[in-house]
């Protein structure tokens, strides 16, 4: 028979095993979802999706100066995480989340659309309001849960 036989002290190593097998998931992927709530909430003020792009401008912040998707806070303010052994989730309960995650296209069921526009009103067949993505896990994200990951094993290897 051939083959390689490797010996030696694996008592060490079994420790480290062990105390890697013990790591409190939860409070890594809690730790993670704190740092992807903060990211997120920070894109807002930003204006920029996960990828750095720059979301477009509302008619609402153009014409008062202010910020897109930021007129009450409301999406802003709901990011939250879900953190488990098994790991993390962080998104809002704010129904109308996906429709500027995503971009939509709202038609008309009758003739026209009709809504309030600065001082009159417009009248269209559709409206498409664009994908302004304020979820998602950006390069800093990934270097952020990184270094949280590795500090927890750190800590768990001492």
């Amino acid at each position: 028979m051939s083959g390689v036989k490797i010996e030696g002290d694996w008592s060490k190593f079994e420790q480290h095993l062990n105390k890697m097998i013990n790591l409190n998931f939860t409070s890594i992927h809690e730790e993670i979802g704190e740092a992807l709530v903060s990211s997120t909430q920070k894109r807002f003020e930003d204006e920029k999706s996960p990828d750095g792009k720059s979301w477009e401008k509302s008619i609402r912040a153009k014409e008062e100066s202010g910020q897109t998707l930021t007129d009450s806070s409301r999406l802003k303010t709901s990011i939250t995480y879900k953190a488990k052994p098994e790991g993390v989730a962080v998104g809002t309960n704010v129904k109308y989340a996906s429709v500027h995650q995503d971009g939509m296209t709202i038609k008309a069921k009758g003739k026209f659309l009709k809504f309030a526009v600065g001082k009159g009103f417009a009248q269209v067949k559709q409206v498409k309001i664009p994908a302004r993505p304020f979820i998602g896990i950006s390069s800093d994200d990934q270097t952020e849960i990184k270094a949280i990951v590795t500090q927890h094993i750190k800590e768990a290897l001492k």
